[in-house]
């Protein structure tokens, strides 16, 4: 309750607390209650019917040191006692599961207290005080200090778990004798109930609202004030915070704001500053302890294995495990946080194991930790409960996708399903605001990612839905499209070439199909060391699309088009083992199975085809000197008698 005078009397039952003398009574009868218990009584008495979280319990009652959760309990049973909380059917407060505690008495403010609310306009401010590490974060604390002094007004974006409210704090101890320490933090996170926003903001001031229109009435109490306000965490109640931020912004002139949310309040005078990831090596870096620890990612995850295991120094051996589990954690501050953990209680080798498995992933948990940051899982509930119903679809049916995909790929996957091509644009513009995919911008048309947790996630909701197999079947099909159409665009120039030197006589030459990133774009395909840079990067989702099309749900005939489409870009990244391995699996599932229409049409109706499954076997058989089985597919290359190499092959072992 909001309108609750802080420093009055306030009567709940047959209990008077007066605030100002920090007293209990009962029938004017002093109630012996320590202070810690008090100042816990006195924080949610103040706001009955609010669920407030442990840590901001915490924070408020022990700022300066670090406890445990069990200090809470201890604290609440002796509240209880005091009460008689429970006797007679009387209940005052309550323990909500897996959120906090929450003053469920009534709660009657009465007059003539010893000293208004307002008139005690809290002039220091008070920021919590958590045991967090910040590493890498420097530069960024810079810039948001710097951007805050000139504009007044910045949000911090980002997913769950990337540190934004880290950051914020950060900010606001770096700025906070600009404001003369008027620095005032605002968790949102317990609320439910938009309209509590501006009552949330005037608690954390001080300050007591009591007309119908809180909003007006709390800027009319600080418009002469100088004061920096962090709104942390206002997704879910997003349209309150931006209205009443809009009206502090416009109708004061030295209230600065911070917030940090997974979307934009999308008002005028707001600055975004997008939160990313901590650097991590990549692969293919150097993975000695020395040139892993240069990264930050690194250094948290090291710092938190040896604050959790009383020590631990990162060695050679263990530096390519480290780095492995930052890439697949995406560099996000919780998740490496949480693995750490893990990591302390089984080992680094054991814990990257168990990484393996997207389930495990998800299950990383931290007992103390806010309830959206005990577990990935919980992170990622909090952001996909948010989401509209076309974003949530759109979300789980680009799971397949690994690494970069196109705006063409996701309407390929996601649509044809139900949603229209208007539809999933719109749902994809709204997951890359909201922060759920993260994006880039290349020379020809934006690129989108899923973070592997994120994946992970949406992977599950896929399978909750019952949607794997057709999605997949819609990724795989996509995947063999754009390689097709890349290799026709490839060939394109070549036979250009070849019809101006020889000209066709019917003067006729057929062009080349336009294709984007599936099968229906139009951009240009890039050649050259782009194209194989470009080509790497999609690695990923041709792994993903052969392993399903193989796997025990897959489809022959898009396997065998895969196998044959992606030689070449195997061969172009000198992953001659791989390009032999799927060759071999099409060329054996050809032999050894009745063929369908559908893959003679693919195989041996399209001789190009065909070329490129016999040309990856010469390219390895060459590369390991196995001079007969090439001299084999050379000459069967030749006949272009596919069955008849097959047969020899196995007669020649």
């Amino acid at each position: 309750m909001s309108g609750a005078a802080a420093y009055g009397k306030l009567k709940f039952g047959p209990f008077e607390l007066s605030i100002g003398e920090r007293l209990l009574r009962r029938e004017d009868v002093v109630l012996p209650l320590g202070s810690r218990a008090l100042d816990l009584l006195i924080y949610l008495a103040e706001r009955p019917g609010e669920v407030i979280a442990k840590q901001e319990l915490i924070d408020h009652v022990w700022p300066d040191v670090t406890v445990e959760e069990g200090s809470i309990r201890v604290h609440v049973a002796a509240i209880r006692k005091a009460l008689g909380d429970g006797q007679f059917g009387n209940r005052y407060i309550a323990n909500v599961k897996g959120r906090g505690y929450s003053f469920v008495g009534t709660v009657v403010t009465l007059p003539g207290g010893t000293e208004s609310r307002n008139a005690k306009f809290r002039q220091q401010g008070r920021l919590p005080v958590r045991p967090i590490m910040m590493i890498g974060r420097e530069t960024v604390v810079g810039e948001v200090s710097d951007k805050l002094r000139n504009e007044r007004f910045v949000t911090l974006l980002g997913p769950g778990g990337i540190g934004k409210t880290t950051i914020a704090l950060a900010v606001g101890r770096a700025v906070a004798g600009e404001f003369g320490g008027r620095v005032h933090f605002v968790d949102l996170e317990s609320l439910t109930d938009p309209r509590h926003v501006a009552g949330a903001v005037a608690t954390s001031l001080g300050l007591a609202l009591k007309s119908k229109d809180p909003s007006l009435e709390l800027v009319d109490l600080v418009r002469s004030r100088k004061l920096l306000i962090i709104l942390d965490s206002c997704e879910h109640v997003i349209e309150a915070v931006a209205l009443l931020a809009e009206q502090l912004y416009q109708e004061t002139e030295q209230i600065y704001l911070l917030a940090t949310s997974r979307e934009s309040l999308k008002l005028e005078g707001e600055h975004c500053c997008r939160v990313l990831p901590l650097d991590f090596p990549p692969e293919g870096s150097e993975q000695t302890a020395n040139a892993v620890f240069r990264y930050p990612a690194a250094q948290l995850f090291v710092r938190r294995v040896a604050a959790r295991a009383g020590s631990f120094s990162l060695t050679d051996e263990e530096a390519p495990f480290v780095a492995e589990m930052c890439r697949k954690l995406d560099g996000i501050p919780l998740a490496i946080e949480l693995a750490a953990g893990q990591v302390a209680a089984l080992g680094l080798k054991n814990t990257v194991a168990r990484l393996v498995s997207r389930l495990e992933l998800l299950k990383l948990s931290h007992r103390t930790a806010v309830p959206r940051h005990r577990t990935l899982k919980a992170t990622l509930d909090w952001s996909y409960d948010l989401l509209s119903d076309a974003e949530r679809i759109v979300l789980r049916r680009i799971a397949p996708f690994v690494g970069h995909f196109t705006l063409e790929g996701a309407r390929y996957v996601a649509g044809e399903l139900g949603a229209g091509p208007g539809e999933i644009c719109d749902a994809i513009a709204g997951l890359v605001e909201k922060s759920m995919i993260a994006t880039r911008i290349d020379e020809t048309q934006a690129q989108y990612r899923l973070l592997d947790t994120t994946r992970a996630y949406a992977l599950e909701k896929l399978e909750e839905h019952a949607e794997v197999d057709v999605v997949l079947r819609r990724h795989a099909e996509y995947v063999a499209g754009y390689l097709e159409a890349q290799r026709g665009a490839l060939l394109a120039p070549a036979k250009a070439e070849r019809a101006a030197a020889h000209p066709n006589p019917s003067g006729n030459i057929r062009p080349a199909p336009a294709w984007s990133f599936g099968p229906r774009g139009n951009s240009q395909v890039a050649t050259g060391p782009a194209a194989i840079s470009t080509h790497s990067t999609q690695l990923g989702n041709i792994r993903a699309a052969l392993e399903w099309s193989f796997g025990p749900s897959g489809d022959d005939e898009i396997a065998t088009r895969l196998a044959a489409a992606s030689t070449q870009r195997f061969l172009e990244l000198s992953l001659l083992i791989e390009c032999h391995v799927w060759a071999e699996r099409a060329i054996t599932r050809l032999g050894s199975q009745g063929i369908s229409p559908g893959a003679v049409a693919a195989m041996q109706g399209d001789f190009a085809c065909e070329l490129r499954l016999l040309t990856g076997l010469f390219m390895y058989y060459r590369w390991n000197i196995d001079i007969n089985a090439a001299l084999d597919i050379a000459s069967e290359n030749q006949r272009g008698d596919l069955k008849n190499l097959e047969s020899r092959r196995y007669r020649a072992r």
